[in-house]
């Protein structure tokens, strides 16, 4: 899902009246992974307030950066041949419209049995239905014109944390006295869409993955559950593309070669972007290793190129399978500015504009030369610019 697509299901949660959602239910468990309470009730009979505060859990499931926190996600099994794991169990869920208790009992057991969290937490799920409206061919709505009903269901987990000790004062009382702590609902950590809204339409082969910290990715809860393939981490993807490109390299990391790889990854997915429609960005192993070559490396180092991208990226599978991973863009490639560091120095210099510096070897010592120009300036305090030598 692009970024357009997912803004347009999550504008569905602005307002109670635009919303449509058909059902909610939920399920409370406690530190001892054990259900505390589990409730069932349509959207439309919770008070106003109530309302109001499930709508902003729904928005922020759906809020973050496509490829870091919101992620495309294809099922391993996409024609649901298991009825208890991946599109088979949310197929059902979504076609019964969280009626069914035992079903929706089984789902409960499932998050607790792969859900790895430490303390209370609250699932929640609903299920609405979107008319999608026509766009004409300027990119305007047409409210009378629906291709199709966006059936779907909405999961978000939620941290429950004790409300703060302290003094309050009661009304109904008249007196200040020691607030009883409660455990309060936290904004989600994960959620999902299913299935995808991919091309402004129903797409049964794959959901949308949500997580609030891009670092950690929830494996178990993927594969056994949800029967996704599990993925490298923002972080991990980042440190690991830096430790790749040492590793392939080896003494080949001069200056210029590292330098030559930034330029042309930036190209690379700029030249992607211009091309995706606002779809999220990624980076196969074929894509990495044109940017390799592009860039000089030696055919000597590009003969185990292959070999240490599959070591480093590849994710395996609970059944030891291997999943080729691809890189999300902004990952990898300098999005902004090229920083370039030592103990003493840090310059940051945009990415367009790589050509203001250069090496070179001055009077036996090896020296980073930066071209000054007239718009210079030490701590926002213009400074002289001497003139060349002639």
């Amino acid at each position: 899902m692009n970024k357009k697509e997912i803004h347009e299901i999550k504008a569905l949660f602005d307002t109670v009246q635009d919303c449509n959602i058909k059902s909610l239910a939920g399920c409370y468990v406690n530190g001892d992974r054990q259900k505390v309470k589990t409730f069932r009730a349509p959207f439309y009979q919770l008070p106003e307030e109530e309302k109001y505060k499930y709508l902003e859990i729904f928005r922020k499931t759906l809020s973050g950066t496509p490829g870091k926190n919101l992620l495309d996600m294809h099922f391993t099994d996409p024609e649901g041949k298991n009825p208890e794991a991946g599109c088979g169990i949310l197929n059902r869920l979504r076609k019964t419209e969280l009626q069914e208790d035992a079903l929706l009992e089984g789902f409960y057991d499932r998050v607790i049995e792969t859900y790895s969290h430490v303390g209370n937490y609250l699932i929640l799920l609903i299920c609405q239905a979107y008319d999608v409206p026509g766009i004409t061919e300027d990119g305007l709505e047409m409210e009378d014109a629906s291709d199709e009903v966006f059936s779907y269901i909405l999961c978000c987990i939620c941290p429950m944390k004790l409300t703060r000790p302290g003094l309050g004062f009661d009304d109904e009382i008249g007196e200040i006295h020691t607030l009883r702590q409660i455990f309060a609902v936290e904004l989600p950590e994960t959620g999902f869409l299913f299935p995808a809204f991919n091309e402004r339409s129903t797409d049964e082969s794959a959901m949308l993955y949500s997580c609030k910290a891009a670092d950690f990715m929830q494996d178990q809860f993927m594969e056994k559950l949800l029967g996704v393939s599990p993925t490298l981490p923002a972080r991990q993807q980042k440190e690991g593309f830096t430790e790749f490109v040492q590793d392939v390299l080896e003494e080949e990391t001069g200056f210029e070669t590292i330098l030559s790889i930034q330029e042309n990854l930036k190209e690379a997915v700029t030249n992607k972007k211009n091309m995706s429609d606002g779809k999220t960005v990624f980076l196969d192993k074929e894509e990495v290793r044109d940017v390799f070559e592009k860039s000089g490396v030696s055919q000597e180092k590009l003969s185990s190129f292959d070999r240490k991208f599959d070591r480093k990226f590849e994710v395996k599978s609970e059944d030891n399978g291997h999943v080729e991973t691809k890189l999300f863009a902004d990952n990898v490639a300098p999005v902004r500015n090229i920083e370039v560091r030592n103990k003493n120095m840090v310059l940051r210099v945009k990415s367009s504009h790589t050509d203001l510096f250069e090496t070179r070897v001055i009077d036996g010592r090896k020296c980073l030369v930066i071209e000054l120009t007239d718009d210079l300036t030490v701590n926002g305090i213009p400074v002289g610019v001497p003139d060349r030598e002639s």
